[in-house]
């Protein structure tokens, strides 16, 4: 069972002070061994997990390129093709959703071939469902 991680999900694995950190945290703990589970999350995010770290947190820049590389191992980075961007401003103009950088993860994810997308993001819960893939917090996964 293939799940895309979004970026708050992430960032609650690699800053523990963020509110929502211990409820992905456990969730992520308590699914990550699971033989049949495939984590993915969008590798565009790689530079902005940098920057969050550093500028805003003050996370040490090694320490921080040191926890990218260890999340990088147990979450796999998937890369955005023309294909997503192309698909999510077809959703966008259809008024699927108004958020146009949301809709680019959505369409990413579809192509990874996942089945749920795993978030801390209200606007993209209340959706419940895009196309075949779940969304879901990680409190009703």
């Amino acid at each position: 069972m293939p799940i895309f991680l979004d970026a708050n999900i992430c960032l609650d694995l690699l800053d523990t002070t963020r509110p929502t950190s211990k409820t992905s945290v456990a969730w992520y703990m308590a699914h990550k061994d699971d033989a049949k589970t495939l984590f993915y999350f969008s590798g565009d995010f790689i530079t902005t997990f940098y920057y969050i770290l550093t500028e805003r947190r003050g996370v040490d820049r090694y320490k921080a390129v040191r926890a990218i590389d260890a999340l990088s191992e147990e979450v796999i980075p998937f890369y955005l093709e023309q294909s997503d961007f192309t698909a999510a401003k077809q959703s966008f103009f259809e008024e699927m959703l108004d958020d146009f950088e949301d809709l680019i993860i959505l369409h990413s994810a579809l192509r990874a071939g996942c089945t749920s997308l795993l978030t801390n993001d209200t606007a993209l819960l209340h959706l419940k469902d895009f196309d075949t893939l779940h969304i879901k917090a990680p409190l009703h996964t």
